[in-house]
């Protein structure tokens, strides 16, 4: 019995020995099962993460912000007529004459960019004709009078809006008055020269006044600089601040609706003549086009560039003791005044001879001086000068007449919203174009900002709204210039996408590939795994 026994026990330790070593195996094949889940769940979630959450994300911050634009309004704008509505009233004695004059203003004006709304005059009823009495008829901003009077023997312009002319005026000389008052040929040489550069007007007059003119901004500096090259021997006794504070700021004042002005003066001294002026008789005599030898040597010492608005100069040059008298020659002319087209003018002081022998301190006339000051100003700023071709009625002042001030709004009206136009179109162009150039909310707002004012200018003016018309032009010109030249438009100018991809490609590619090659197993596992 003993023996049987011995010889059962074996037998039940090699079972539990085999059960044991099978337990070991399925709990091995478990925790590679498990193993192999963990695995593939882990290449799931990173894959998920990376396609699905990390690739929108970098997308999504990397690429270039650019805020619409309005493309649709800004191409609208090149196909939108500008017309200029005026009233212009008709007084005469008899009422047919009345008539002609006004069917014959609607043809002269019917191919300009005027809308001439022309009607008999009822702000006359008195039979006094007397013309001071007659300037003080009120005619509306923007709009001229037409008055026929035995009190002038020709065409005169009046200091306000009226024009007066005799009896039995031929009409077509009458025409031409009242176009060279309304500056059209100016108005439409002036935008059709920015819009088609090359292209002009036949008058060579206009041609020439517009290349004067400085180029249109709503801020301007003026500075009035007063040069002695020889401290020592010329004391001048001058305070340039009380001249240009009685002759140029009511000027200035009238001009406030248009630009602002910053006037300022300033001395120099020791800088010489770098050419010799050759003596003529007995005056000195610089030719005009050796001016810029005088500009030159300036220009380094005038302090124009602490500013970024235009500046207008405005130089009183001392002729040293040795060269007195000098002049410069121009048109078969000696004057003592020139002006440099869109920068300024210049003019020599000849002091006395006393002052430079007897060291006497030299006053000169403040008149005299702020004269050439105030024509080249208005040469400079567009101000229309018709004194060659009619007569005008003498003003009293500096400030323009009311008519000139008319035309300066329409003429800046006109600058300033071509100016917008040509912007808007070449920044819509330049954006289109180039993909990268960064679009900020700014500059977006700024854009549609200047495009519903340059609308608005269109509006205006037609319904003869200067005034109006005329600062909807301004915003519109300061916002189009601001956004076209913002900063941010160069962030990425210079960094184009086959450089993005030599940068991100080899970041990304070593990640991308085993995580692709990962979702084919991952694919195998969950078919496997859920009998799919």
């Amino acid at each position: 019995m003993g023996t049987l026994v011995s010889d059962k026990q074996p037998i039940g330790t090699v079972e539990t020995l085999n059960s044991d070593a099978s337990n070991d195996e399925i709990w091995e094949i478990i925790d590679k099962e498990d193993d192999e889940d963990l695995r593939n769940l882990s290449a799931a979630v990173y894959a998920f993460i990376l396609l699905v959450i990390g690739i929108p994300l970098w997308w999504r911050m990397t690429e270039v912000q650019r805020h619409s634009l309005p493309y649709a309004q800004i191409s609208q704008l090149s196909t939108m007529d500008v017309v200029i509505s005026t009233d212009i009233f008709v007084y005469t004695k008899n009422s047919y004459v009345t008539e002609r004059i006004i069917e014959q203003i609607y043809t002269s004006f019917n191919s300009t960019m005027f809308s001439i709304n022309a009607q008999p005059s009822t702000f006359i009823n008195s039979d006094d004709h007397n013309l001071n009495k007659l300037e003080m008829v009120i005619t509306p901003l923007g709009s001229l009078q037409l008055i026929e009077t035995t009190s002038v023997d020709d065409i005169i312009v009046g200091v306000g809006r009226n024009i007066y002319f005799p009896p039995n005026t031929d009409i077509k000389l009458l025409m031409d008055s009242l176009k060279r008052l309304l500056q059209t040929d100016a108005l439409s040489d002036s935008m059709i020269s920015m819009l088609n550069p090359g292209n002009h007007s036949d008058d060579q007059q206009v041609v020439t006044e517009r290349q004067r003119r400085v180029r249109p901004s709503s801020d301007y500096n003026v500075l009035l600089t007063v040069v002695n090259p020889e401290p020592d021997k010329l004391h001048v006794s001058w305070k340039p601040e009380i001249p240009l504070n009685r002759y140029l700021q009511p000027l200035l004042n009238q001009l406030k609706l248009i630009s602002n002005f910053s006037v300022q003066s300033q001395w120099l001294y020791l800088i010489d003549l770098v050419q010799k002026p050759p003596k003529l008789n007995t005056t000195f005599v610089l030719d005009k086009n050796h001016a810029q030898y005088i500009i030159t040597p300036l220009e380094k010492k005038l302090g124009s560039g602490v500013s970024r608005n235009p500046c207008i100069h405005f130089v009183v040059y001392v002729t040293p003791c040795s060269y007195i008298p000098l002049y410069f020659h121009e048109n078969h002319q000696l004057t003592t005044a020139m002006m440099s087209a869109r920068w300024g003018g210049v003019q020599f002081l000849n002091v006395d001879q006393i002052s430079c022998n007897e060291s006497v301190s030299f006053i000169p006339d403040d008149l005299s001086i702020m004269t050439p000051i105030i024509t080249q100003f208005h040469s400079l700023i567009g101000v229309p000068n018709i004194s060659n071709y009619m007569s005008l009625m003498p003003l009293k002042s500096s400030t323009l007449r009311k008519w000139q001030l008319d035309s300066m709004y329409r003429l800046k009206i006109i600058e300033h919203y071509t100016n917008t136009r040509i912007t808007l179109t070449s920044l819509s162009r330049l954006l289109g174009e180039i993909s990268n150039i960064v679009i900020i909310e700014e500059v977006g707002k700024a854009v549609t900002e200047s495009v519903e004012a340059a609308t608005k200018v269109l509006q205006c003016i037609e319904r003869g709204q200067l005034e109006e018309a005329l600062e909807y032009s301004k915003i519109a010109f300061e916002t189009s210039e601001f956004a076209f030249t913002h900063p941010s438009l160069l962030a990425l100018l210079y960094f184009p996408d086959d450089q993005k991809y030599a940068v991100y490609i080899p970041l990304f590619l070593p990640v991308m590939i085993p995580v692709l090659m990962s979702l084919k197993g991952v694919k195998n596992w969950i078919q496997l795994k859920y009998k799919i």
